[in-house]
């Protein structure tokens, strides 16, 4: 190719990708406005606010633990929603009375700024960080759901945790975008790399008629994982799609949460 022609191309390329990460971002990000007045269908949890390395105060909702000594789920939602319809969904993670801290994101019901890759991933470590003050020396555990579980994946790369949990989750985030806008994704979310870096267990579950995030996904994650010797257990979740009822699985999710520790939980398919 002329050398001129080239650099025009490189030139546009470049050009394209500032003019359009807003909008790319725009149908990759889809934040949902806080009800005006939430409605619980059990005890309500308590709002939370965080701090952020470049300044920004974030709310999330936190269930406190019944008791001392017991452990701390970070549960991060997925593209769509907000705090509020992640806090009632994720909601059954507390039921064995573990603390359950419910992350949101900068432009995320009410909160302030504009969500990013770079920006969900020091929200990540400040609501991690918060989550330590709240229950100090409790054994941390993060759940991603969807976009979540790249969140939950990138901070497991940097973070001393127990475990780390994904539902729904993807390989890449240009593997869910048209050929045609790959090109000029402003986001990675490479989780494909990500589950081969993280030294905690990990447990990839994920729905067979998941129309959202096809079930090929997870299965190339959890055969990332295990190729790296990652401690890891694939869970396909027959018949169920991208929002699998909450309160059957969260039994299942604790259950293998509270055996991570152990020398016997092995790599499995169920």
């Amino acid at each position: 190719m002329n050398p001129i022609l080239r650099a025009i191309l490189a030139v546009l390329a470049v050009t394209c990708l500032s003019a359009c990460a807003p909008v790319v971002r725009s149908y990759v990000y889809l934040p949902d406005p806080l009800p005006a007045s939430g409605q619980w269908p059990g005890e309500a949890p308590r709002e939370v606010s965080v701090t952020t390395a470049d300044g920004l105060n974030l709310k999330g909702y936190y269930y406190p633990p019944r008791e001392a000594g017991k452990r701390l789920i970070v549960f991060f939602h997925g593209n769509g929603g907000n705090r509020y319809t992640a806090a009632r969904y994720a909601a059954p993670l507390a039921a064995q009375g573990d603390g359950l801290l419910i992350a949101d994101y900068r432009g995320y019901g009410g909160n302030p700024g504009t969500p990013s890759e770079t920006g969900l991933r020091a929200d990540a470590a400040a609501f991690i960080a918060y989550g330590r003050t709240l229950q100090p020396g409790a054994p941390v555990y993060l759940f991603g759901h969807s976009l979540g579980g790249g969140v939950a994946l990138d901070a497991a790369t940097r973070e001393d945790i127990a475990g780390v949990v994904t539902l729904g989750a993807f390989t890449t985030l240009s593997a869910m975008a048209p050929a045609y806008a790959r090109p000029i994704l402003p986001d990675r979310f490479d989780n494909l790399k990500a589950v081969t870096q993280i030294k905690a267990p990990l447990l990839v579950i994920h729905g067979t008629a998941d129309d959202v995030i096809p079930f090929s996904e997870g299965q190339a994650l959890s055969l990332a994982a295990s190729s790296a010797h990652v401690r890891v257990r694939f869970i396909p979740l027959t018949g169920s799609d991208h929002h699998p009822d909450f309160t059957k699985l969260a039994p299942t999710v604790l259950g293998q949460m509270a055996q991570m520790p152990t020398p016997d939980w092995t790599p499995y398919v169920e």
